[in-house]
C-alpha cells in the first residue's frame, strides 16, 4: 500500500475511534438502599454508587449510570446493554468478574412479637417468606429445600417486603441485612425485628463485558483499599431504632 492510500485508510479509521471512545460507560446497579439509591434531590446516592463513581472518576471515565431492580438488572447486562452492573452473583459466559468489594449479609428477620424459633434453614419450611429477586438462585441448594413447602414469593420491592412483614401477611423476610435494617428504620421504626443469620456473608463483584474496564476498576479498588477510603466508604452503623437482634 502506498503512504498516501495508507493515510486515506488511517483517516477513515479515526473517526470511528474517537467516536467510540467519547461514548460514556454504562454502568448498571441495582436499586437498593443504602447501597445505590435516589436521595431526596432525585440524585443518585449510596455506599456502591458513591464507590463506583469515585473509581471511574478518579480513572477519567465518563460514566452513565442506571438503577435497576435486581431481575431488570441482569437482564440488561446479559442482554449487553449495560457494559458493567453490579452486584453480579450469577456467571454470564464472556463476562469479566472485579475483585469481589461489596460485603452482603442476607439474613431472615421477623417481627420480634411474633416470638419465632428460627435456628436453621429447616425452620422456615413452614413460613410464609417474602424473599429478594433470584435469592433462590444466589442462596444456594440448601435454601431451596427450605422453602419448598413455604408460603414462599419473591418481590422486586422492598419496600412492600416489609409492609407485608409489618401487617402479619408473612411471617419472614429474607434479605441483606443492611437494606432491611435500612429500610425499617425509614418505614417502622416503632416495630422491633428478631434477625437470624442464617447465611454466610459474601463479597459480590462487579461484572463487565471488557476486561479492561474489570482492570481498570480492580486497580482504583486496590488503590481506595490500600489508602484506608475503601473501608472508611463502606462503612456501616446501624439505624438508631429499636431493632432486637436475636
Amino acid at each position: 500500500m502506498k503512504f498516501g492510500q495508507y493515510l486515506i485508510a488511517v483517516s477513515m479509521l479515526l473517526p470511528v475511534h474517537v467516536t467510540q471512545a467519547a461514548q460514556p460507560l454504562r454502568f448498571g446497579l441495582h436499586l437498593s438502599a443504602p447501597w445505590s439509591f435516589y436521595n431526596e434531590q432525585g440524585e443518585p446516592d449510596g455506599f456502591e454508587y458513591r464507590l463506583v463513581s469515585r473509581i471511574f472518576n478518579d480513572a477519567g471515565y465518563k460514566v452513565e449510570y442506571e438503577f435497576y431492580s435486581y431481575n431488570r438488572l441482569l437482564k440488561q447486562f446479559a442482554d449487553k446493554k449495560l457494559d458493567c452492573a453490579s452486584p453480579v452473583a450469577i456467571t454470564y459466559p464472556g463476562a469479566s468478574y472485579t475483585q469481589p468489594y461489596l460485603p452482603f449479609q442476607d439474613v431472615a428477620i421477623s417481627r420480634k412479637e411474633a416470638n419465632l424459633t428460627i435456628d436453621t434453614l429447616q425452620d422456615l419450611s413452614d413460613k410464609r417468606i417474602a424473599a429478594y429477586q433470584q435469592a433462590r438462585q444466589v442462596l444456594g441448594a440448601d435454601f431451596q429445600h427450605a422453602v419448598s413447602t413455604a408460603g414462599y414469593l419473591e418481590l422486586a420491592e422492598r419496600e412492600l417486603q416489609l409492609e407485608l412483614l409489618f401487617s402479619n401477611r408473612v411471617d419472614v423476610v429474607v434479605g441483606e441485612r443492611r437494606v432491611l435494617l435500612h429500610l425499617a428504620a425509614k418505614l417502622a421504626p416503632h416495630i422491633s425485628l428478631s434477625i437470624y443469620p442464617l447465611f454466610d456473608a459474601h463479597d459480590y463483584p462487579a461484572a463487565c463485558w471488557q476486561l479492561e474496564h474489570v482492570t481498570l476498576f480492580n486497580r482504583g479498588l486496590q488503590q481506595l483499599a490500600q489508602s484506608g477510603e475503601l473501608a472508611k466508604m463502606l462503612q456501616w452503623h446501624d439505624p438508631v431504632v429499636a431493632v432486637g437482634t436475636k
